[in-house]
This record gives structure tokens, C-alpha cells and sequence, in this order.
């Protein structure tokens, strides 16, 4: 191999600082199981409408939805965070449960999902998702324009590398 070639490559190497990089992706990114890209999955989301993703940690459950993506913007700005899925849970029966006396009616779920959904009630408080702390989230108002799929690791190494150099 060519010395300057091995030169230029070693150099490159070194600028590049995993412990960064690491940090970066673990604030920003999280996985996405996608059967079909660019089509819907089509699977009911238990939490509302909108983007479902889990974080890093959580990588068998994205594969259970098909292939899985890196996902970078798909983390709500404010979300409400709970701590598990029964807390999830009792969080839906609460916003049934309020919507329900609002109108006049007994607790019932059938009414609420009639009337009125999920993401339209957590966004009506100022929540524009959820996070299940190491299980998944959804953003019920993803802006899609900052959205972005990434297949492997190495492309999204190149979209960090290419963030750092245009900043």
C-alpha cells in the first residue's frame, strides 16, 4: 500500500472520536423494525398515532416489526416519560377516564376512541409523545422533513461525520 495512502487513512481514523460519536448517538438515535421501507407497517400502536421507535438497548423488539433502522429525529421534544408499560397503561385509562366525565359519561373506552384518540388528548396537555423508559415512544407530530433511516452503522457514522464538518 501506498505510504501517503496509509498516511491519509490513519489520519482520517484519528479524527474520528468514538467516545463522541457514542454519546451523539445515544442521545439522538433510536431503532425502528420496518417490514416494507417506505410503506406503513400497519400494526396497531397501543399508545396512539404516530412514529414509533424504541431506544438502542431495545433492539429485539424493533426486529419483532421487521428489519431493523437507525433512526435520527424521531424522539418527541416533550414527551410525557413513563416508567413502564403498566404506568403507560394507567395513563390511557386516565385520559379515558377525564374525557369521558368531560362529556357527561361513564368510563367507557368505546366512546373515547369514537370521539376523540390518544395523541389528540397528550397533545391537548402539551405532550407530544410518549416514552415508556426502555420499552419504546411514540411522536404523535413527527416533523418528517427532519426525520431520517439509516440502514447500518456506517451510514450513520457518515451523516455524524457529516453534521461535525458543516458545523
Amino acid at each position: 500500500m501506498n505510504y501517503n495512502l496509509l498516511s491519509i487513512i490513519n489520519e482520517e481514523i484519528e479524527k474520528f472520536d468514538r467516545s463522541e460519536y457514542l454519546r451523539w448517538k445515544r442521545k439522538n438515535i433510536t431503532l425502528r423494525g420496518i417490514k416494507n421501507y417506505g410503506e406503513e407497517n400497519n400494526v396497531y400502536g397501543s399508545w396512539g398515532k404516530g412514529l414509533y421507535t424504541v431506544p438502542l438497548s431495545n433492539k429485539s423488539m424493533a426486529k419483532e416489526y421487521g428489519n431493523i433502522y437507525f433512526v435520527i429525529g424521531a424522539i418527541p421534544q416533550k414527551p410525557k416519560i413513563v416508567q413502564s408499560v403498566n404506568a403507560a397503561e394507567m395513563l390511557r385509562q386516565d385520559l379515558i377516564n377525564k374525557f369521558c366525565k368531560e362529556n357527561n359519561v361513564k368510563y367507557d373506552p368505546s366512546y373515547f376512541e369514537k370521539n376523540t384518540s390518544i395523541e389528540e388528548q397528550m397533545i391537548k396537555q402539551g405532550y407530544d409523545g410518549i416514552i415508556i423508559k426502555g420499552r419504546e415512544m411514540v411522536n404523535f407530530t413527527p416533523d418528517n422533513d427532519e426525520i431520517r433511516y439509516f440502514s447500518n452503522e456506517n451510514q450513520l457514522i457518515q451523516y455524524y461525520e457529516y453534521l461535525n464538518n458543516i458545523r
